[in-house]
């Protein structure tokens, strides 16, 4: 029988939402988890243990988990292999006081995984790290300092910058920053319009390929290398979700750097830059560093994560099931008049949407979608983003509490508008 919202006790969670409120600013520090994407007595605000596809809230409450720690633990929380793996290496040691061993076996999976298309790669502990050295190498090699960024890229100011609305002032940025970044997101005509004015000045570009048409990105890839402009895939979201070879895989589109991060290490934190000359060995001219990039238990992760990868006969493991739902989903769309909502993604990650909302967390379908979906057991902040860990039940369960909404929500409209 379904649970309703109302028999939901979340007291520990509210009296931990308070705490954390005052002393960590916006709750938390990644971002993305932040309670204020959530919906306070709604929703779990805060987790106590995790496994495979479900995870348990401070108030006991368990939940089928559509979010999966913002796609990173993409084998399942505490996966028994990874979580083997790393109890195996705390006890030889975690940061040594030279590099480790694991460093260069993991290097040589990572390498060997994309086929030896490129020569060699760092590690550093976030995708806007690697992304950002990506930049800097870019630059050092060319000696121009404009950078084109087409979507979130990291924190950063290059990046924040144009994805955050272009307000130096507000974010802290230095205002001469408009100079050394151009922001692009409307397609592969603005971009190239951009290049062909000034291609002199520019370094690099910076692409999500996922969001991306196939052909179109083609063509702007195409466009950069004939201009001799370092192509930089950020596939820190997508690389380990889209295919064993990452979007460029599936594509068959290589870039000049490839950046990959979440997932490569079930949760813990890791990130790869990857490339040949005359980039990479560029990474130690312009000092990319950091001190815990080389601690060993995300290298332990990561080694056993490449060898599950190695045994899985498809992957993702779920993309079929995902892109059937997918379909189904749009088609019920369709017959239910449902004109201003739209589908978008990928198996890798999918929501669905009002068109004439442009602000994702701002509308008002997300909210009813989140709550309905707690309602059923079910935890997302909107986006679905799946693992290996979940079954065709499971993935059955999800889509039917979609479909559930989406007439509920049809339904809510055509009696407003009768009113």
């Amino acid at each position: 029988m379904r649970e309703t919202i109302e028999q939901i006790n979340f007291t520990r969670s509210l009296e931990w939402l308070e705490q954390a409120g005052a002393i960590i600013p916006g709750g938390c520090s990644t971002l993305a988890k932040s309670p204020d994407r959530l919906f306070p007595g709604y929703t779990a605000l805060c987790c106590a243990e995790a496994k495979g596809s479900r995870f348990t809230d401070l108030d006991g409450h368990v939940w089928l988990d559509c979010e999966m720690a913002m796609g990173t633990v993409s084998w399942g929380h505490a996966r028994d292999e990874v979580n083997e793996a790393i109890i195996r290496q705390l006890a030889k040691g975690t940061s040594f006081s030279t590099a480790s061993d694991l460093e260069l076996e993991a290097a040589k999976l990572i390498l060997k995984r994309f086929g030896g298309r490129y020569k060699s790669l760092k590690f550093a502990k976030g995708g806007a790290d690697v992304v950002s050295a990506a930049v800097r190498a870019a630059r050092a090699y060319s000696g121009k300092s404009k950078v084109i960024a087409t979507a979130y890229h990291g924190w950063h100011d290059w990046s924040s910058y144009g994805y955050y609305g272009q307000d130096a002032a507000a974010l802290g940025i230095p205002p001469g920053i408009r100079d050394t970044t151009s922001w692009v997101n409307s397609g592969a005509n603005a971009i190239m319009d951009l290049l062909a004015s000034e291609a002199d000045d520019i370094a690099c570009i910076v692409l999500c390929p996922n969001e991306w048409e196939k052909e179109e990105l083609r063509e702007v890839v195409a466009d950069c290398h004939r201009r001799k402009i370092t192509v930089i895939f950020d596939e820190v979201t997508s690389g380990i979700r889209m295919g064993k070879q990452a979007t460029a895989g599936e594509f068959d589109i290589w870039p000049d750097i490839l950046c990959l991060s979440k997932g490569i290490a079930n949760g813990l934190p890791l990130a790869v830059i990857m490339g040949g000359d005359p980039w990479m060995p560029l990474l130690a001219d312009i000092k990319f560093s950091s001190a815990h990039a080389s601690e060993t238990i995300a290298f332990a992760a990561l080694i056993a994560c490449e060898g599950l990868m190695e045994q899985a006969p498809v992957w993702p493991s779920w993309r079929n099931n995902t892109a059937s739902m997918m379909k189904q989903l749009k088609e019920l769309m369709v017959s239910l008049g449902l004109h201003d909502m739209e589908l978008q993604g990928t198996y890798a990650s999918f929501c669905i949407r009002q068109i004439s909302h442009p602000h994702f967390y701002q509308d008002p379908f997300r909210e009813f979608l989140v709550k309905h979906l707690a309602a059923d057991g079910i935890f997302s902040k909107g986006y679905f983003v799946y693992s290996d860990s979940h079954t065709k039940d499971d993935l059955d369960r999800v889509q039917m509490s979609i479909e559930t909404a989406l007439r509920l929500w049809t339904e809510a409209n055509e009696l407003l508008a009768n009113d």
